[in-house]
């Protein structure tokens, strides 16, 4: 069964189809086109003849890049519209003719990425200030006189690029990143159960510790108590508590690649495998008490450093803040 999201897209795509010309209508109402024609053959060679890197004045990516492999340029940018060719897109102008939308001078060359970006926040990028990059671009192109001669089958490449489907990819590009942001929130509550698992379970393991030292110290245990005591409920019950907290921690480990979240797991870690704890009691020393000082200092420490693990997951794993908060 198809998802919700992928059905909603594709009822969209329903109501569009696109022409041999690349002009997307609405199939349903019969309208006309509601965006210009894409630009001609000869407009797009003037335009990556007269550039040889993305019009963002400060990146460095050229419009083909070349691929280590195979030694083969590869198509590294797209055509976008200072005021867009589609009613109510980025930049609109309702007062601009077909051949001027169409026209170099509405047209600038960037690499994939600031293409994709003037649109998606156009109030962040004017036409005033396309116009400048423009600008730019061409004095660059009359100073260091470095472009790129396109062919006809290179110039299908960025029209293919630039405006096939580009309402289409615009309905999926939003349908993805909400599927993205629900998978983002779902690692981050599952990463916030599994810390939890382990502060209780390091906790229980804690608590059943104190209780083997005091027990073990009065009735001078031996190692065949212990033996003993390991195959009870309680002594399983620590075990599976041990369990749970290696797992969460290795889970944790596949999905983050948080240098906090990281290193606390491995103060954690460190802490519940020390030695110092339970060779004591393991042994029969824990009769000393000065060796029972030792065991329980230990043992609050475990507890601190799962409780600063909890914290530094509540602060990385929270929520992300909303869009305009402070």
């Amino acid at each position: 069964m198809r998802s919700a999201p992928f059905r909603l897209y594709e009822l969209a795509l329903d109501e569009l189809s696109v022409g041999d010309d690349g002009l997307v209508s609405n199939a349903s109402s019969g309208a006309q086109p509601i965006e210009h024609r894409t630009p001609t053959e000869g407009t797009i060679k003037q335009l990556y003849g007269t550039a040889w890197r993305c019009g963002e004045p400060t990146c460095k990516k050229p419009l083909y890049r070349l691929n280590g492999d195979t030694g083969e340029y590869i198509l590294n940018s797209r055509i976008a519209h200072i005021h867009a060719r589609s009613k109510g897109g980025p930049r609109w102008d309702p007062n601009m003719s077909e051949a001027a939308n169409r026209a170099a001078s509405n047209l600038i060359p960037l690499c994939d990425t600031h293409a994709w970006e003037i649109d998606q926040t156009p109030e962040h990028f004017t036409a005033d200030m396309l116009r400048t990059w423009k600008k730019e671009q061409l004095a660059e192109f009359q100073t260091l006189q470095r472009s790129w001669t396109l062919t006809d089958a290179e110039v299908a490449d960025v029209i293919g690029a630039s405006f096939t489907d580009q309402l289409k990819e615009t309905i999926l590009s939003g349908i993805y990143a909400a599927a993205e942001s629900s998978r983002n929130e779902e690692r981050r509550q599952r990463q916030r159960l599994l810390i939890a698992d382990m502060v209780h379970a390091a906790n229980s393991w804690v608590d059943a510790l104190q209780i083997i030292a005091i027990s073990s110290a009065g009735h001078q245990w031996k190692t065949s108590d212990m033996i003993e005591w390991a195959n009870t409920d309680s002594g399983r019950a620590m075990a599976q508590n041990m369990e749970i907290i290696k797992q969460n921690a290795r889970k944790i480990r596949f999905e983050t690649r948080d240098v906090d979240l990281l290193a606390a797991l491995d103060v954690a870690q460190t802490a519940v495998s020390n030695s110092e704890i339970f060779d004591p009691i393991w042994n029969g020393s824990a009769r000393d008490a000065e060796t029972r000082t030792v065991i329980y200092r230990h043992l609050n420490h475990v507890k601190r450093v799962f409780l600063d693990l909890e914290e530094i997951g509540i602060k990385v794993l929270g929520d992300p803040p909303t869009k305009g908060a402070p």
